[in-house]
């Protein structure tokens, strides 16, 4: 069973699925928006490519002592994974017809943002660097991007590029990047030791673990904070309540058991779990609001 598991994270289709949940999950907390399958697949899709792509670019120049579980693993199956990514990219091409051209266009910051993570495309004055050696920037690029493509994404696909800017949603966008940025920022935590060794300066290696942590909490807060506002400004029902809630509890449960001597596949079970917690929860809460 761990056999597969593994391989079910460390081939990418985990967190893709997961970032396709909180697609979904737009339909769910935005009034008014008309679900659209071809829109969570691309995300899905597109995830899948990139977290791969991230995964293989320059793998065979990470020192050895750097290599964790997951490298390894990836190293063993890169031609396997190359053919997934080209699948993958075939699949994209033929559900393209589906959108507009505007779509794709407001796609492309998203695209190129994620692909200057890993591959240095700032000029500065120390050379060309990567979004992600930005000093203490991983946690905030990761949430923005996550936003844009799993709650702005639905909305300008639909609505239009306007509808982004629009007040109405603002809570929306608020509370999904504060969420993003706790389940994100243990993250950090996880890769204290190979960012040392890479040079990045993260919340981890400038902070440490514990504070790191705090951190991590404080942010929880300003989320729950935001999640509150949404309840009095939305006038969300008693299910939407209960909601926030049952994740409030689960997030607070994350963190509570957090330790420095976890493994990979902890983190990314506890942490990416909490998104598909997040989503299948609102979700569920807004299927059982529209039974009669």
């Amino acid at each position: 069973m761990m056999v597969l598991f593994r391989g079910w994270v460390y081939s990418n289709l985990f967190v893709a699925m997961v970032l396709a949940s909180l697609a979904v999950s737009a339909y769910a907390v935005v009034p008014d928006l008309e679900f659209r399958w071809y829109v969570p697949l691309s995300v899905f899709l597109g995830s899948f490519v990139l977290y791969t792509f991230h995964r293989l670019y320059r793998i065979d120049t990470i020192p050895k002592e750097q290599l964790g579980e997951r490298h390894r693993w990836v190293l063993k199956r890169a031609d396997l994974m190359k053919v997934a990514m080209s699948v993958a990219v075939f699949l994209l091409m033929i559900i393209l017809p589906n959108f507009q051209a505007d779509t794709v266009v407001w796609l492309v910051p998203a695209g190129i943002v994620s692909v200057g993570y890993t591959i240095p495309i700032l000029p500065t004055q120390h050379g060309w660097q990567r979004f992600r050696d930005i000093p203490l920037t991983k946690p905030l690029i990761i949430s923005l991007v996550v936003t844009y493509l799993t709650l702005a994404y639905p909305l300008f696909e639909q609505f239009g590029i306007r509808a982004v800017a629009d007040p109405i949603y603002f809570q929306l966008f608020v509370e999904r990047f504060l969420f993003l940025m706790v389940v994100t920022i243990p993250f950090d935590m996880r890769d204290i030791v190979n960012d040392q060794d890479a040079g990045i300066q993260t919340l981890g290696t400038r902070f440490g673990f514990d504070r790191a942590k705090g951190i991590g909490v404080i942010v929880g807060v300003a989320w729950f904070a935001s999640v509150a506002m949404q309840l009095l400004v939305l006038e969300w029902s008693l299910e939407k309540i209960i909601s926030a809630a049952i994740i409030l509890g689960f997030v607070a449960l994350g963190y509570s058991t957090m330790k420095e001597s976890w493994k990979d596949l902890q983190y990314i079970f506890v942490f990416e779990g909490l998104i598909l917690v997040h989503s299948g929860v609102h979700t569920l809460a807004s299927m059982i609001q529209t039974v009669p």
